[in-house]
């Protein structure tokens, strides 16, 4: 080993060996080595939304901003930037520092785990912060549709009347009504407690947006009911009071009533006469307060009131005779005439009962007799008279009263209408003979007129059969 270090052949051959050895570990380290391929890359996030946060929005709104979203540009690993969805980049606007006015607010950011901010476009956006004004208005209904037909819709009742409406004063300037809507399509029974939501309208109809309305909600009653007809209300009396007593006075307390149903049915009806009050409920003279219930005639539906008051009093029977009560006669028919021949004087006594109030004050024009001779030939005839007696009086005597009366035929001759003539013609060498009525040509009388459509013989007098005195037809 020495002899080889001893050598000069071979050291020389060890000090080139290391020197090419130094030389290329040199040069090695001034190579540079290729780096490895980066694993980091972007990505341009679109729209991402500004979140608003920390207003007082019992006080403030925020009335404008120049713009809603931003443009983000970020960078990190891919598997992050590609796994994570638009909606985990956040841009915040912070406004619990600002109060009313227009301000120019820096953006702030939230990103996923991982992901850096490269850029933001905007970094920052203009603002106007308003303060919330409030004013009260009344509420008003609307409806829809069409009721059932023939049905009345009455006035809503709404429960609350007003409601208080919150915006910016800009908005609320334009606030002209706050209005709920109600559907009546086909509806025939009342509308009770129906809740309905709200909204402000502006004076174009239009919803007025992001208005606060307290209470939202209010209760609506509508009334919807049948056709109806108020006719005057008749009171009955059925029943009889106690020996000696007789009504003075009945005053119900109400004259009309209310009748709903078909159309039809309520044009039949003209008064309401079905109400009776039982007089076997009164026992002696004073002055009674009595419930009446209304039934319902028939085909209606309802009736208002169903129940009626009636006040009656009642007294001591009193009696009366009234004299010279004329005698009508009533039904007479175009071109007779008719005459009481009995009694003489066309006049008749009544004997009434009824309260002393009430007798007191009655004369012979407050009665009405009625001799009624439609239908009635010429001749004399017995007729029923038909008496009308003031309310809550009575004839003593229940005997039929009767009058004789005559009817005289009054047409003359000249009202007989002639009977119609053949049409001739012109042209008609041998035109027929005018009818002869009567007697035959060699009988008839030279100054009869044959064309008269009468009897010249026997001509009419105005009275049946000729005979005045006849009293029978």
């Amino acid at each position: 080993m020495d002899k080889w270090i001893k050598n000069n052949t071979v050291v020389k051959i060890l000090a080139v060996a290391v020197s090419i050895l130094l030389w290329g570990m040199v040069h090695i380290e001034d190579v540079s080595p290729t780096p490895p391929k980066s694993s980091m890359d972007t990505s341009i996030i679109e729209n991402v939304k500004i979140q608003p946060t920390g207003l007082d929005e019992s006080a403030y709104v925020l009335s404008a901003v120049d713009t809603d979203r931003v443009r983000m540009e970020v960078k990190g690993k891919r598997s992050a930037i590609t796994s994570i969805f638009n909606d985990d980049y956040k841009v915040i606007l912070d406004l619990s520092n600002v109060k009313e006015g227009t301000y120019t607010v820096p953006l702030s950011h939230q990103l996923p785990s991982g992901v850096e901010l490269v850029s933001m476009e905007p970094s920052k956006v203009t603002i106007t912060i308003e303060k919330r004004t409030n004013a009260t208005f009344p509420v008003s209904i609307v409806t829809t549709g069409i009721q059932s037909e023939g049905y009345a819709v009455g006035k809503p009742t709404i429960e609350p009347g007003t409601v208080k409406v919150t915006l910016p004063n800009s908005e609320l300037l334009t606030v002209v009504k706050v209005q709920g809507t109600i559907d009546l399509d086909g509806a025939k029974e009342s509308i009770n407690e129906k809740k309905v939501k709200l909204v402000a309208l502006d004076i174009t109809g239009q919803e007025v947006k992001n208005a606060i309305i307290e209470p939202s909600v209010v209760s609506v009653q509508i009334p919807i009911s049948a056709p109806f007809k108020t006719v005057a209300l008749d009171v009955q009396y059925k029943g009889k009071l106690p020996e000696g007593l007789v009504l003075s006075s009945a005053d119900p307390n109400v004259k009309e009533v209310k009748l709903f149903g078909p159309k039809d049915t309520l044009a039949t009806i003209e008064t309401y006469n079905v109400a009776s009050v039982d007089l076997k409920q009164i026992d002696k003279a004073g002055k009674y307060t009595l419930n009446v219930n209304l039934e319902l005639p028939p085909g209606i539906e309802k009736i208002e009131p169903n129940v009626v008051e009636v006040t009656v009093e009642v007294v001591s029977v009193e009696q009366i005779t009234i004299d010279n009560i004329p005698i009508e006669i009533e039904g007479m028919s175009d071109g007779t005439q008719a005459t009481v021949i009995q009694p003489s004087d066309k006049v008749v006594s009544l004997t009434l009962t009824g309260a002393s109030s009430l007798l007191s004050h009655l004369e012979a024009s407050d009665i009405k007799v009625v001799a009624r001779v439609e239908n009635l030939k010429a001749g004399t005839h017995e007729v029923t008279l038909q008496v009308t007696l003031p309310r809550f009086t009575t004839l003593v005597s229940e005997e039929t009263l009767m009058a004789t009366i005559e009817v005289k035929d009054t047409k003359t001759p000249a009202d007989t209408p002639e009977p119609d003539k053949p049409v001739l013609d012109p042209n008609d060498k041998n035109p027929p003979s005018d009818p002869v009525t009567g007697t035959p040509d060699s009988e008839v009388p030279p100054d009869s007129n044959i064309n008269s459509g009468t009897d010249p013989v026997n001509p009419p007098t105005g009275e049946p059969n000729g005979d005045s005195n006849n009293k029978t037809p």
